[in-house]
Formats: structure tokens, sequence, C-alpha cells
């Protein structure tokens, strides 16, 4: 409800008489009512005997109005009444609440607004849904800077009577004010309400762009802000704010996981502008999306666009760093695999067998197919009461050996078709972590010792553990067998040796191996011993690497200032021989002659040097995987290559086992099995 009597009497004055300013209100009230089209408009009616009534509007000239009052239409003068309009008959206060009002205008008038605000208050107790009281309040709390009231004010005349007043010029005025000051949920707060209660405004195109991305870049709250934003896009589309718009929706809905809607958008984006300043980023974008879709191909072709056509070095190596994750495949239960867990994985020729918490699963992968083959995982998973859950899996042309979390361990015979366990019940280990087999031997390491099986005996099974031999450590987590020694690391760190011919037990220490680093994996390569490693007090991870018997051994820090233990455990090695060639470098120095050894006579220096030095070791191809990085390794060259790890549909990267096997390097992680080929 908008009382204009008073309204104009603050601007008029104070000579002016009483009969005059009824008239003067009554007819700028008219003239204001006559400028809306409502469908139907109530009008309070105050004259100056005091009376007062309430009817609907019907019609008005410069000397006369009517209005229905109790099913009559009454024809009134203007001379002597006081009009004030409202869309709510709910909100017509009652005589006493009327009588505040009017005395808090005339001491307003009188310029003491102290006595004036708390009249409006009275009027506001004795009738709360009193839009002109709350109006004035906020009025007389803006004048006083008091924003935070002034915009409660405000909004219940928005909520209670909107169509009467105008109150964009305030909304717009404290929402400024708070954006200034960087008060960025008031600023949206004010211009949210001229949104939502004045959407016909002039404002309401440039401050749908400005609350939306205010919404999103600066509060984050993209269920409000994507909305609005989308909307404002497709409303307003000549407004400047088009095209940052449009780009922020796609790359919000990418980060929010609307995969599918991201493409889209930012496809037509690229399209409205292809010279945006935002493009390049725009098709990254979208190849990062491509790559969580598995669309390796299209991902390619953004990313090799961007490197083809920026000039921007950032980008360009982010096209390349996409690039590169356009070399893996991963495969999840969508192609097959029992859970996207992948625990445990192990190759026998063409043939990778993957462990998951919900048991095995067996793929034929000869040139690069995938192909399932479940009939003896089925067997395997149905050898025990539950499920198992598969943390080890080792595999020859005879057998597969299935190591389970609270199983124990599970047999299969190639030969025979047969299917044997080793349980709990019969005092083997409930918890295998790993196997290791060759010929003579099968080992498996245990959260209760180390088990050693001998082939072609009727020996029981030997299990080695601190309470009933000689193992410097319990609770194995890695084993490495090698034809002399067997090797293990505990959970505590600890790196326990079993001699294969003397049958003894000992630890392994290494000045190059420092206080408080814990071992994880093992790995051998051509005759070199690799395993990686941890330090939790130094926040660090690298690998090892020395002749087989431990001897010339040689750290390296990988990562540094890691605080996650998990990111730091995480760490995998494999190697292999690198046959490149060598090439030599260019403008390399020619070779100094030197005396031929069949013509030269001997010096006593020559003599001397005769002592042939160690051989180099031998030159290896390392890749080593963590969380968050995965490197290539040229022992020869010293050349290091980070390539980000396989982008995952979903959640954080948890790398869980590594192998190279039929040219390819084979990554288990939390979520799917990622492939990239090295040759």
């Amino acid at each position: 409800m908008l009382d204009l009597n008073f309204m104009k009497q603050a601007r008029t004055k104070k000579i002016q008489k009483t009969h005059l300013l009824f008239v003067l209100t009554a007819l700028v009230g008219l003239l204001f009512y006559q400028s809306f089209a409502y469908s139907q408009q109530y009008v309070i009616v105050d004259s100056e005997n005091g009376d007062r009534f309430t009817g609907i509007w019907r019609s008005g000239t410069e000397t006369h109005f009517e209005i229905e009052y109790r099913g009559q239409i009454l024809k009134l003068p203007l001379m002597g009444h006081t009009l004030s309009f409202t869309s709510d008959i709910t909100n017509v206060p009652d005589r006493t609440a009327a009588k505040y009002y009017r005395n808090g205008l005339t001491l307003l008038e009188l310029g003491l607004t102290e006595l004036a605000q708390q009249r409006f208050e009275a009027a506001l107790e004795e009738f709360p849904r009193y839009p002109a009281a709350h109006y004035q309040l906020g009025l007389l709390y803006k004048a006083n800077a008091d924003n935070v009231n002034a915009l409660e004010r405000f909004r219940s005349v928005a909520i209670l009577d909107a169509a009467n007043f105008d109150l964009v010029p305030h909304f717009r005025e404290l929402g400024d004010t708070a954006l200034a000051d960087e008060a960025y949920a008031e600023a949206v707060d004010n211009y949210q309400l001229i949104l939502e209660y004045y959407p016909d405004h002039e404002f309401v195109p440039g401050l749908s762009y400005i609350t939306g991305f205010l919404l999103v870049e600066q509060l984050k709250n993209y269920d409000e802000g994507l909305p609005l934003l989308d909307s404002a896009r497709q409303q307003y589309p000549r407004m400047s704010s088009h095209e940052k718009a449009f780009f922020l929706i796609g790359k919000l809905q990418a980060e929010i996981g609307q995969f599918e809607t991201a493409l889209y958008t930012l496809q037509g984006f690229i399209m409205r502008y292809p010279v945006s300043e935002w493009v390049y980023e725009a098709r990254l974008i979208r190849a990062e999306v491509n790559l969580k879709l598995g669309k390796t191909t299209e991902a390619g072709n953004e990313a090799a666009q961007v490197q083809g056509m920026s000039v921007d070095e950032a980008m360009r190596e982010r096209a390349k760093q996409i690039l590169d994750q356009t070399r893996w495949t991963v495969y999840t239960k969508a192609n097959d695999l029992p859970e996207n867990h992948i625990q445990a994985i192990t190759a026998h020729g063409t043939r990778l067998w993957v462990g998951t918490p919900n048991g095995v699963m067996l793929f034929e992968t000869a040139f690069n197919n995938w192909i399932p083959i479940p009939d003896v995982p089925q067997l395997i998973n149905n050898a025990t009461e539950k499920i198992p859950d598969v943390r080890a899996i080792a595999a020859s042309s005879e057998e597969v050996w299935v190591g389970t979390r609270s199983q124990g361990a599970i047999h299969y015979n190639k030969l025979t078709g047969e299917i044997q366990t080793y349980l709990p019940v019969d005092e083997f280990p409930a918890w295998v972590k790993d196997i290791k087999m060759d010929a003579s031997e099968i080992w498996f390491a245990t959260d209760n010792g180390v088990v050693r099986k001998v082939r072609g005996t009727v020996d029981p099974l030997f299990i080695y553990n601190i309470r009933q031999s000689f193992i410097p450590a319990d609770n194995i987590e890695t084993l490495l067998l090698t034809p002399t020694t067997l090797w293990g690391a505990s959970a505590d760190g600890d790196i326990v040796t079993f001699n294969r011919e003397t049958d003894e037990w000992d630890s392994y220490r290494s000045t190059e191996i420092r206080e408080g680093t814990t071992v994880i994996r093992f790995d051998t390569a051509e005759e070199q011993l690799l395993f990686t490693w941890f330090n939790a007090n130094e926040q660090s991870n690298g690998y090892f690497r020395a002749d087989l018997d431990g001897g010339n051994g040689k750290s390296t820090t990988l990562d540094i200032g890691i605080e996650d233990e998990n990111d730091l455990r995480n760490i995998y090695i494999r190697g292999i021989l690198d046959n490149t060639p060598i090439v030599p470098q260019e403008n390399e120095e020619p070779p100094v002659e030197t005396p031929d050894p069949l013509t030269s006579e001997p010096s006593p220096e020559t003599e001397a040097l005769e002592i042939e030095p160690p051989a180099p070791p031998v030159p290896l191809v390392l890749w080593i995987a963590t969380n968050s990085s995965f490197y290539t390794h040229h022992t020869r060259s010293g050349a290091w290559e980070d390539t980000t790890t396989p982008q995952i549909v979903s959640g954080d990267l948890i790398i869980q086992a590594l192998i190279v096997a039929n040219d390819r390097i084979w990554m288990a992680t939390n979520n799917g099995l990622a492939a990239m080929n090295i040759r």
C-alpha cells in the first residue's frame, strides 16, 4: 500500500493548509494509480472529518473518483479526501495503526525522526502487515546507513505489496553498496528481490547476469547461480555479458559432473564466439570431459587444435598433457569388471587376471583386445562361502593362486580343473597380501607372517612368524622372489630376507635408506632390485635401486612435501631393459686418438690403469606411478617424463597396483583399470 499523501507532504512547505494537502495527495494518488493496470485495486479513503472506509476502485477524474463500497458505487470529490491504494485487502490497517502512522508522518514533517520512528514501529505492533509503515522505517534506516535493517524493511514491503511501491532504486543502491564492500551475499540478496518482484524492470537483464556471476564465482552457489545464468543467457542474448556467461555455464557444468550437458554448452559457445578469449579454454575443457567419458579420440582432436593454434604456452602445455592422457584406456564395470575398485592384477602371456573386492575376472588382451573369459573366474569366486575380497593373484601356465582378505587362499589347477582352498579354519592365515612363486616354491605374505609351500613334497605348509621362527617381523605386506633370496617388507617398514640355500632369516639395512623409511613394493628388472618407499617424517617418497643381493644400492627421492600418508604410500615401480639405440649428440667432440695397444710400448702409467672399473648398471626404463603422477625414467640418459595419471570418471585417483605386460602398462586404481601402450 502506498500513502502518497504524506510522501507528498514531505516535499511541500509547512505553510500549506490541511485541506490543500488532502486534495494534492488525492490527485497525486489518482495519477499514480492510473499509471498502473491491475485486475482489481482497493482504495482506502480518509476524510478530513476522520472517517475512513475501504472500497474497490472503479474510475477517477481530476475532480472526482468512484469506488464500489458495500455493493454500491459512490462518486466522491477529490477535495477533502486522501486516497491510498493496495492490491491486497488484508494489508488495510485498522484505525489505531493508521493513526500511529499518520502521527509518524506529521512528526517526520517536523524533523522529529526518532519520535516518528517510534510511531511507525507502534503502527507495526498494532498491524504487522502495514506496508507503508515498513517502507517509512526502511527509509529512516537507509538514511542512517543501517543498510541491514533497511533491507529487511524493504523486503517486507516487497512481500506485502510490491506492486504499489517502487523499491527498485532502494534495492539497487543497497546492492551496489554491498558489492563495493565485497559483501557479495548481501548484494545478491538485494538484486534477487528486484528480479523476483519487478521482473519487467529495465534493470533486470543486467542484474540477472551480475547476480548469476556473483552466485557462481564468489559464493560458489551453483544450484541457484547456474539456472539464473542460463536463463539470462537465453532471454538476453544481446547483453555484453552473454559471452562470459555462455562459457562459464559450460565450465561449471563440467566441474559438477554434468558432462554431456557441458559438451553441448561449450560446443555452442565455440560456434557462437569462435575468436573469444575463452575459446581455447572451452576446447580444453571439452577435451577433459571427453577423457572422463572415455572418448579419447574426441579428446585428442580438441587438444590437438589448441596445441596447434594457441600461442599461450600454458594452454599448449595443458593440451600436451591431455594428448598424453589419450594414450590411456580405462576399463570399468561397463567392460565386464566385477568392480571398478581394482586391488590386484597379474598377467601370464596375453591373459590378464584382475582382482576386486567382488572376486576375480580374466581377460584376453592380445592385439589390444579386451575379451572376458568368465568360466574359470566363476569357479574361483564360488569356491568360498562368499565371493572373495581379492588382494593378490599369481598365475602360471599350470595354476592360479588367489589371496583374499578374510578367507585365506584359493588354488586353481589349470591341468586338472580342480579348486583347492586354504582357509583360516585350517590354520591358514586369513589375510593374504601378496603371492610369489617359481618352479620350486610358492610364498604368501600374510597378516600373520610368511607362508611357504614347497612343490613336489608332502610336507605341510611352513608358516614363519615371530612366535615360532626367527623371522624378524610379522604382518608382511609384499614379497620379491629371486633364485637365491626371498625379500619381504612388513607393515612397520622392516625389510626381511630369507636365504633359500641355508633356510635362514635376516634383516636388511642400507645406508641409503634413511631412518623412518617404509618400503612399499618390490620389483626386479635385468638383475637389478627395485623397490619403492615413503618417509612420513620427511613427507617424501621415492625408489631404491640395487644389485639383486642388495649391494651397490642408491635411493632416489621422487616427491616431497606430501602431507597425506595415503598419497605418500601409494607409489609403485616397474622396469624393463632400455634397448633403444644410442643416438650421438650433434656437434659431439671426436674421440681422442689413443695408441694402438698392439704396437705401443706399455708405460708405468698405463700399467697402473689396467684395473677394470665396475661395469655400469644395465640401462632400464622405469615406470613409477603415484596418486597424482606417472613418471617415465630412462636411467641411461637420465631423462624424466612426468605424465598426469589417467582421468577417471569420478572421485580421487588412488593407485592400487602396477604391472607391465604385452607392451602395455596396466594400472589398477580405485575407480577402474587403466592401460597404456608403451611401444
